[in-house]
């Protein structure tokens, strides 16, 4: 009987002693990436409910592209083309308007991640959500990047901080 319990005893303290491995935050892709919010279009992540989807092209510019569907291309230095690391397929960027009483800037990957690849991109509508073409996956960017159909993971998130005229993204 003492036996029998000392081993009870042994399994209960093992098991208490799992690492738990879930992270809100995404550290399978590298991220780094910084911005003026005194600028166009930078300065609407000031605004609750506005992402923006920000992508880095082989030729040295980046793809800025707001809910409402305008694009802007910025020419990078070559310095900030080197610096910058977008993780899997590039960000989305933005204040959700649930859950968000610190006014922080969540930051989620760009690519789809049931799909795991950088050709799959996400679109966002106005509503704040972001839609895989190829897998139809849909997720809601106001609800940590849940998703709102299915039984498939979250979207990658990344850590952002802002300051008062700065967002970073960094992981």
């Amino acid at each position: 009987m003492k036996r029998l319990f000392l081993l009870f005893f042994s399994l209960i303290l093992l098991t208490g002693c799992q690492k738990n491995s879930y992270s809100k935050f995404c550290n399978r892709y590298k991220v780094f990436f910084m911005c003026n919010t005194m600028e166009a279009p930078f300065n609407q992540l000031s605004t609750p409910g506005r992402f923006l989807s920000v992508r880095l092209l082989p030729n040295g510019t980046m793809t800025v592209t707001d809910i409402d569907g305008h694009s802007t291309r910025i020419e990078l230095s070559q310095k900030e083309n080197n610096m910058f690391i977008m993780g899997l397929g590039g960000l989305i960027i933005g204040r959700p308007t649930l859950n968000n009483d610190d006014m922080e800037v969540w930051a989620y990957d760009l690519a789809c991640p049931v799909c795991d690849s950088g050709r799959n991109l996400l679109s966002v509508d106005q509503m704040g959500k972001a839609g895989c073409a190829a897998c139809g996956g849909i997720w809601d960017l106001n609800r940590s990047g849940f998703p709102d159909n299915g039984d498939m993971r979250p979207l990658y998130r990344y850590p952002a901080t802002s300051g008062f005229t700065s967002v970073t993204v960094q992981n």
